[in-house]
């Protein structure tokens, strides 16, 4: 999977139309991604990645898009570079 489609997964998450984020989206920018979006979008990721996603605990303060990417990219889930 390639950032694109983690940012996609992000958007449904929470629930924001698709293609209203990038890379440089976070907490202090996006207002749906409060506390409850967050909960979305760890939902979404471990749906996507099989369950592999819950049991990375620095995703529990993940608060960008781009340190979600990076996480991911940490634990082998993306291989593909930030765009």
């Amino acid at each position: 999977m390639n950032d694109k489609g983690i940012i996609e997964i992000i958007e449904r998450g929470l629930k924001v139309n698709k293609g209203s984020l990038t890379v440089e989206s976070s907490r202090e920018n996006v207002g749906e991604w409060d506390s409850l979006g967050h909960l979305g979008i760890l939902i979404e990721l471990d749906q996507s990645f099989s369950g592999k996603v819950a049991p990375i605990e620095e995703m529990a303060n993940a608060n960008s898009v781009e340190k979600i990417i990076q996480i991911l990219r940490e634990h082998s889930l993306v291989n593909a570079e930030i765009v």
